[in-house]
């Protein structure tokens, strides 16, 4: 196969390179220069195996970046995004590796910053929220005991109790308790936190 035209792309630094007339591949300004791609320059059919492969890697790397750029993400979300945009397995394998080696994805780090974000929220929610992430348990558990001990989480509960209290002032004390207790179960605090909020509004009142 011979390179036919080599046509820079509107957006970009990449470039579509034409073999015998018609489209062939797209790569990057750094691909021509690396693989010394030119106009009537002959490729073998593995030969530009080799380019696409490497343009899909240098791709996947770029997307990575920019997604991570947006905020941190654990393993999964950036494994599932690279399967949403169709990139080979065996590049997602790749680059998932590259991207933990070069220290920009690390799951524990990620889940404890997902918890120091998420401190307005009870670990019900903490935990369903990682495991949907793809957090392992055992590393949700032991975040969640360094990060976010019980005693926090109750005073997280109890700001949200107190601030919420004042819009059921007009309501029997019974029915403000049921209801302060689905407003904080519906934002993840289990029984447990929720009783002790109850004792430490009534001491206080």
């Amino acid at each position: 196969m011979r390179i036919t035209e080599i046509k820079k792309q509107k957006r970009g630094n990449r470039a579509n390179v034409y073999l015998d007339g018609r489209f062939g591949f797209g790569a990057t300004a750094n691909a021509l220069v690396d693989f010394d791609l030119f106009v009537n320059k002959e490729l073998s059919q593995s030969e530009v195996n080799v380019i696409i492969k490497k343009d899909q890697a240098a791709k996947a790397m770029q997307k990575c970046f920019l997604w991570l750029g947006i905020r941190p993400r654990s393993e999964k979300e950036l494994r599932d995004k690279l399967k949403e945009k169709k990139f080979d397995p065996q590049i997602v394998n790749q680059t998932i590796k590259q991207i933990e080696e070069l220290g920009y994805l690390n799951d524990k780090e990620f889940t404890r910053m997902f918890i120091e974000m998420k401190k307005s929220k009870g670990k019900i929610f903490i935990q369903q929220e990682l495991r949907r992430k793809g957090i392992e348990q055992k590393i949700i558990k032991d975040a969640l005991e360094n990060y976010y001990p019980l005693e926090e989480e109750i005073e997280s509960a109890l700001r949200l109790a107190e601030r919420k209290i004042k819009s059921y002032k007009n309501l029997p004390n019974y029915k403000i308790k049921q209801k302060l207790a689905q407003y904080l179960a519906g934002r993840g605090f289990n029984w447990g936190v929720v009783s002790q909020v109850f004792e430490k509004l009534k001491s206080s009142r």
